[in-house]
């Protein structure tokens, strides 16, 4: 072939084919069961609404000057009510309402399939602190895991949750 003739042939060659045509089939391998298994983002959207939820409730924790109580139960859901009482460690009684008033109660439940453990009940205090039923301040990190696989985190002394 002359050099004047190079221009004439335009297109891949055999190799260049063959080799797109692989790298299309492992990322299609690869890539589309996971784009397809919905639990990975349910277990991650249901950790950052319980995140969310414990924010709240410590939020409303200080701003109320009362106690919030947080439950977790087997079916699995997070029930937040409060205390309506200045008294430590008195029944939590009263409902937390959501933000926007869709609900009388503060209640997140996962998907169908979405574990939510341990089952475990506290308070955040005045201060905004994670504490036991008794009004003594959590000594510890307390971690709540979705799923199986994300984790929910509330720092013992500030209350942080992350």
């Amino acid at each position: 072939m002359r050099v004047s003739d190079r221009g004439i042939c335009r297109g891949f060659t055999f190799v260049e084919l063959v080799l797109v045509m692989t790298i299309a089939g492992v990322l299609a391998a690869v890539a589309v069961p996971r784009m397809v298994d919905r639990s990975a983002f349910q277990t991650h959207g249901s950790a950052a609404e319980i995140r969310t939820a414990l924010r709240y409730a410590q939020k409303l924790a200080l701003a109320k000057s009362r106690e919030v109580c947080v439950n977790t139960t087997a079916t699995p859901d997070l029930r937040l009510t409060f205390n309506p009482t200045v008294t430590i460690g008195a029944p939590c009684a009263a409902q937390v309402i959501r933000p926007d008033g869709s609900s009388p109660n503060y209640t997140v439940t996962p998907p169908a399939g979405i574990a939510l453990a341990p089952v475990i009940a506290f308070r955040f205090n005045a201060q905004g602190q994670p504490t036991n039923n008794a009004g003594v301040i959590l000594n510890a990190v307390t971690m709540l895991t979705v799923g199986g696989s994300a984790q929910v985190l509330i720092e013992p002394e500030t209350g942080y949750v992350h």
